[in-house]
Parts: structure tokens; C-alpha cells; sequence
């Protein structure tokens, strides 16, 4: 008997099979492709949510930060963009998007704020903006978004029930960075060295009439032999902060943005150092006369404390410095208030009140700060 050798009907079902699998191949990569598409456009939608939301943050408001986050949310009917790109209200910004959130520089390690209410925006320093479906520091959830899906709906022809979207999470983390406002480093906060002739340095009785700037250039540090360590003057010197060249038009040109944090770089406890100088730079005290004087209420003088318009925040390095031209890091940060400028005779400093240990993170610890976005490590983003 002869084999039955008929084999019509096998290039169908070649054919059937190499469709299925070009679908499925063409399926996967649509839905990767929109899934990264969707990723791509929610990511720059948060970072700026965040950013706004974070700037907030000095307020003690936490109905400031909510709106601040939803100020990019996309409106229908207009053509200024925002974070809604998929024209749906699944996808908007409000408060169950936004954690307030106590970011510590030194680790990177995020935490949920304490001492929140609905009025108060606690220990936070940070926010935290996230389109998900949960939220992995236990903060409120808002939803994540959704990416329609190709592959998936085609089980549902074989009986299989499947989603026909998939979630897609971003989150995005800003915090807020003090900026000191005059370019001065003292080394410790302590009345002995400053010649202040009372007080107890905190922000209910600073200590008052202290010295800061001697600027003869052999007063350098803690050396015995000097005013400095005799009770007459603060140890002392110019900083400017992040920028490696620490000369006079530098410091001059803080002096001048002191009042308005122009371009005060920010600075960080222990992070880093800050460049000093030290010495006669009689220019510089000047333009502090010139910018305070003129500061809207002039200076109140030895007989009144400082007017509201002459304090600012100066970084605080080691009291065991032995020496103003280096690199230093910061341990802690004061508030001076300028009394009065003495640039005349061998002997030329500040004359004003020092509160030491000043919060910059707090409410009203500094009017100027600068935000920016840190790694959300639980997030990998």
C-alpha cells in the first residue's frame, strides 16, 4: 500500500502561526513602546509638580503645597499642556498625590513628615509627588496612570479575562535648600570671643553688641596673641561659600544679593566646605555699610537692637579652626543682626546680635531658598 502523501493545508497552518506570532512580537513591542511612552511624559509632569509643591514648603502651609503641586494640571479646552497629557481626570495632581516628607542630606534617606496637621506642614523640608497605586512611605495614594494595552486583550478571544491597561508609576522628591544670606563664616557661636556684652544667643535673648570681622590679616584664627581670643572680637572671616576663589569683588558682590538671595549659593551642614578669607578687605565692610544702611530703616546703632531688615544667616564652622584661608565644612548656622559698620582705624568689624544654632529649614529661619529634586531610592527614581 502507498503512504498518503497529501499535505495540502500545511502552509495554511505554517502561515496561521507565523501571524499569531507577528502579532504577539508586534503587540509586545507597542505595548513596551507605550508603556515607556507613558513613563516619558508622566515623569517630567511630577518632577515639576514636586518642584512647585516643595516651594511651598516655607509657608507652614500645606494648602499652599497641594495647590502649588496642581498649578501644572492639564486644563481642557487650552493649550498650556500641564501633567495630564491623556485629556483624563484620572490623571490629575491633588492633594492624595502629594507626601510631605523630612529629607535628611546626609544619608539621602527619606521619611514621612511629623507634626503635620491641616495647617501645618511640620518638621517637613521636602514633598514627595507620585502617580501610583501605593504609596511605599504610607502616605495618601492618588492613582497611577494607565497605559492601554495591545497584547493583552487578545487573550480575552480564548476565553481569558485580562486587563486591558496597565499601571504606570512615577514619583518625583524636591526639598528646599536654605541659602545664607551674608557671605561670613564664624568659627563657633560662643559670646567669650565675640565681646558681646550680654545675652544667651538664643532667638528670645541673642547675644548682643558682638564683633564680628577683625580684619587686620594677622588675626587668622585661634591664636592667643590676638584680639580675637581677648574678648573683643568673634573668630571670624569672608566666605564665599562654594566658589574655590575666595577674593574681594567675589565677597563684595554677595554683600549686595545678601538681602534679596540673589546669588547666594546654598549651602548644607556637612556637606562639603565652604571657602574663607581673611583680612584687610576695608571694601567689602563698606559695601555692607552701603547695602544696610540704605536697607529701607538705615541701623539702629549700639543703644537699639537690630531692625528687621539688617539680619541674616551666616554659616558656622569648627571653633577649633586654626586658620581662615581653607576649606571648611559647615556645622551649624547662626543669625546676625547688623547694628552698626565700623571701617575706620586699625580695627574694623560688625557690631551686632548673634543667635546661634538658627534653623534654616524652619518657617521664617531664612526667606531664601532654592529647591531641588533628590534620588526617591524606595521609588528606584
Amino acid at each position: 500500500m502507498r503512504p498518503n502523501r497529501n499535505e495540502r493545508g500545511t502552509v495554511l497552518v505554517f502561515v496561521t502561526l507565523m501571524i499569531v506570532l507577528l502579532m504577539i512580537m508586534v503587540g509586545m513591542g507597542l505595548d513596551t513602546g507605550h508603556l515607556a511612552y507613558v513613563r516619558s511624559q508622566g515623569q517630567p509632569a511630577v518632577d515639576a509638580a514636586a518642584l512647585a509643591a516643595a516651594s511651598a514648603i516655607p509657608t507652614g502651609l500645606p494648602a499652599d503645597v497641594y495647590s502649588r503641586a496642581a498649578e501644572l494640571n492639564y486644563v481642557k479646552g487650552t493649550n498650556d499642556g500641564g501633567n495630564n497629557y491623556l485629556d483624563s481626570p484620572n490623571n490629575l495632581i491633588d492633594a492624595n498625590n502629594v507626601t510631605l516628607i523630612k529629607y535628611n542630606a546626609a544619608t539621602g534617606d527619606i521619611m514621612t513628615a511629623t507634626g503635620t496637621s491641616s495647617t501645618s506642614t511640620g518638621d517637613a523640608n521636602g514633598v514627595r509627588v507620585a502617580l501610583e497605586a501605593s504609596n511605599p512611605y504610607g502616605g495618601s495614594v492618588g492613582g497611577a496612570m494607565k497605559s492601554p494595552l495591545f497584547l493583552t486583550p487578545l487573550f480575552n478571544l480564548f476565553g481569558q479575562t485580562v486587563n486591558g491597561t496597565q499601571n504606570v508609576s512615577v514619583s518625583a522628591v524636591a526639598v528646599i535648600q536654605a541659602i545664607p544670606g551674608m557671605p561670613i563664616a564664624i568659627a563657633g557661636c560662643q559670646p567669650t570671643s565675640a565681646g558681646c556684652t550680654s545675652g544667651a544667643g538664643t532667638e528670645e535673648d541673642p547675644y548682643t553688641n558682638c564683633k564680628l570681622l577683625q580684619v587686620d590679616s594677622s588675626n587668622n584664627g585661634n591664636n592667643p596673641n590676638n584680639d580675637w581670643d581677648n574678648g573683643k572680637f568673634q573668630d571670624s572671616g569672608w566666605t564665599t561659600f562654594n566658589v574655590a576663589s575666595a577674593n574681594a569683588p567675589a565677597i563684595k558682590a554677595l554683600v549686595g544679593n545678601s538681602s534679596t538671595c540673589g546669588n547666594v549659593p546654598p549651602v548644607n551642614i556637612g556637606a562639603g566646605c565652604i571657602y574663607l578669607n581673611n583680612g584687610q578687605i576695608t571694601p567689602i565692610l563698606t559695601e555692607f555699610e552701603k547695602v544696610y544702611k540704605h536697607n529701607g530703616d538705615g541701623l539702629s546703632g549700639e543703644a537699639n537692637p537690630p531692625l528687621a531688615n539688617d539680619w541674616g544667616i551666616l554659616p558656622v564652622v569648627s571653633a577649633s579652626i586654626g586658620n581662615f584661608n581653607q576649606c571648611e565644612s559647615v556645622v551649624s548656622f547662626a543669625k546676625f543682626g547688623i547694628r552698626d559698620v565700623v571701617k575706620n582705624g586699625n580695627d574694623k568689624w560688625l557690631l551686632g546680635d548673634l543667635i546661634c544654632n538658627w534653623d534654616i529649614n524652619r518657617v521664617g529661619g531664612t526667606g531664601c531658598y532654592t529647591t531641588r529634586l533628590v534620588r526617591d531610592k524606595k521609588s528606584g527614581m
